[in-house]
């Protein structure tokens, strides 16, 4: 409900909300139908598909100019839209946007900083690098329904996705972090099972790319990286030490800033939203 909550907080107020529900069990379907405002459209068709099919979805149900996605336990800054969409009008060329992102652990405690440093959309830099934290990018709806994501790239499809287009797009970054990113909360066992998969489908990106990008002999290293990786989050899985290893992403927040993320993140969870008053999750 807080991702619901953080998209009536945006100072950009043209905007419509499309829920899709992926065959959940929880209470998720009957919260978001109780929002109470035309711009908020649920679907739900009862199926499991996954992540890509979906995003592929809200893009063809999308009826604005511009696709902004997220997931449903992220938060969104007040100013994400406002400022994503004023980059995206103030410069035609680009396609997809992203921004830097704090994150937050399954408590609402802001934890730390992500994806400071400058955008390197070189292809090089696409295959093996992350070019965006996936939930912050903001993008021509155009651009989505003629770039459709790849369902067989399950954990990886945003990675695939940079990498088939990076070539004929302009992605592009701010600086300003305009996302809370939800920290894994899955048991260690289950985290690590879904890191094994998703680095199984890196590798199957790297196979594809990799020797038109930076060629034969760096693909090949690329992959027994990957390999070396598995083999340590296997081990600090074990010595219990895997949550250390994943909070190594982020960077620190000094006091004000940190006081400054908290401060707004608070804002946006006493937000008011028709219909919802008094729901608890």
């Amino acid at each position: 409900m807080d991702a619901i909550r953080s998209v009536f907080a945006q100072t950009y107020q043209d905007w419509e909300l499309i829920l899709i529900d992926d065959g959940s069990t929880d209470r998720s379907l009957q919260i978001a139908k109780m929002a109470h405002d035309p711009r908020v459209r649920v679907y739900s068709d009862g199926e499991n598909v996954g992540l890509a099919g979906r995003l592929n979805q809200i893009a063809r149900l999308a009826g604005g100019e511009y696709l902004a996605r997220m997931d449903a336990d992220d938060i969104m800054h007040p100013e994400r839209l406002a400022r994503q969409v004023e980059m995206l009008e103030s410069n035609p060329a680009v396609d997809v946007v992203g921004a830097a992102t704090y994150t937050v652990d399954a408590g609402n405690n802001v934890t730390g900083i992500r994806s400071t440093g400058p955008l390197d959309p070189s292809p090089t830099a696409v295959l093996t690098k992350r070019l965006f934290v996936h939930p912050s990018v903001t993008g021509r709806t155009r651009w989505f329904l003629d770039n459709p994501y790849d369902a067989s790239f399950l954990g990886s499809e945003d990675q695939e996705l940079w990498c088939r287009t990076c070539e004929r797009s302009t992605f592009a970054k701010l600086a300003q972090p305009l996302l809370f990113y939800r920290e894994n909360s899955r048991p260690p066992g289950a985290y690590l099972r879904h890191y094994l998969r998703a680095e199984n489908y890196d590798r199957k990106r790297f196979g594809i790319y990799g020797p038109r990008l930076i060629g034969r002999r760096r693909t090949i290293d690329l992959m027994l990286r990957s390999h070396l990786k598995c083999a340590v989050y296997c081990a600090a899985t074990a010595l219990c030490l895997q949550r250390r290893i994943v909070r190594q992403r982020n960077s620190p927040l000094g006091e004000k800033e940190l006081l400054t993320a908290c401060q707004v993140l608070d804002s946006v969870l006493t937000m008011h939203m028709p219909g919802l008053e008094g729901v608890w999750v």
